[in-house]
């Protein structure tokens, strides 16, 4: 499978080509509120708090979407969640996810193609 974000011409191009797709939800990243990511150079593109990325993390899984930099819900339908590895505390967030998700019933699975 592809892995590719949401509603991008990647993510159109590769189902056009019959391959699979796994839409790529990021639990350490601010959106803005048209489902874009917000960019790395304005303040609040990172979620470094491990709560806040697991608040998300639960949202994009149990609610299909997340609330945007501007406070806005932006629905968005994911089939895989990301921390980045070079997120500073990526470790730390990535068992606040796992622990956030446990607790909210949302099963987690190892990713298969």
């Amino acid at each position: 499978a592809l892995v590719a974000t949401p509603g991008s011409a990647m993510a159109a191009a590769a189902a056009a080509a019959g391959l699979a797709v796994a839409r790529e939800g990021f639990v350490d990243r601010a959106y803005e509120s048209d489902g874009t990511l917000r960019s790395r150079r304005l303040p609040g593109a990172l979620h470094e708090d491990p709560a806040v990325a697991a608040a998300q993390a639960v949202s994009l899984a149990a609610l299909g979407g997340v609330t945007a930099h501007d406070g806005s819900f932006v629905p968005l339908a994911v089939d895989t969640l990301c921390v980045h590895g070079d997120t500073p505390g990526a470790v730390a967030i990535a068992r606040a996810v796992r622990d956030a998700l446990a607790a909210a019933g949302v099963a987690v699975r190892a990713f298969a193609a």
